[in-house]
């Protein structure tokens, strides 16, 4: 088997909340921040061994409150800071629907993940998943890996639903740059 037929683990990475500051329904490239520890973060991962891949759910398309053409440019500016700051993404995935809408790729649904398994050739069983809501945390299960709450963004609102779902993440750490250690440290 080729070095490029080697399937690799990801970290799979909520946008909003997780890597920027969550400014609910972000329409405006403007209003991008990143956390002071994303692109550090992102790097040490990958340094590790890691690809990394974005998924965000994004169901302000579906509700009328932006449109694709204004999701893509708040996207441009978001890679385009972590480019800035010495970071790359191997891939970023958006899921434009809301969660009436039967479509499989809607965080913690598996469609996202399934993708870019088939494009990056990545191990979804080797792989974690960190984001600031239980379904971030229920994505990285349901795809075959772990997950981790970060308590950024809506974190310390969704840390209370954890006790009502059969399925605990693998830690619940304060920010990204904690969660990266875990990762690391699990992943021996």
């Amino acid at each position: 088997m080729g070095k490029n037929n080697i399937k690799k683990p990801a970290v799979f990475l909520d946008r909003d909340g997780t890597l920027i500051y969550d400014k609910n329904y972000l329409s405006s490239p403007d209003r991008v921040k990143l956390y002071s520890y994303s692109a550090e973060s992102i790097n040490k991962l990958r340094k590790a061994g890691f690809k990394i891949v974005v998924v965000t759910n994004q169901s302000g398309i579906a509700r009328g409150i932006f449109s694709d053409k204004d999701l893509k440019k708040v996207n441009k500016r978001f890679v385009d800071l972590l480019k800035e700051h010495g970071a790359k993404l191997d891939g970023l995935y958006c899921c434009p629907h809301i969660d009436k809408s039967i479509c499989g790729c809607r965080k913690p649904k598996t469609g996202m993940a399934l993708k870019a398994a088939k494009e990056h050739n990545i191990d979804l069983e080797k792989s974690y998943t960190v984001g600031d809501s239980v379904r971030d945390y229920l994505f990285g299960y349901n795809s075959g890996g772990k997950g981790i709450l970060v308590l950024t963004g809506h974190g310390k609102r969704e840390q209370k639903k954890i006790k009502d779902n059969k399925i605990k993440p693998l830690a619940v750490c304060g920010t990204l740059k904690q969660a990266v250690n875990v990762i690391i440290k699990d992943a021996g």
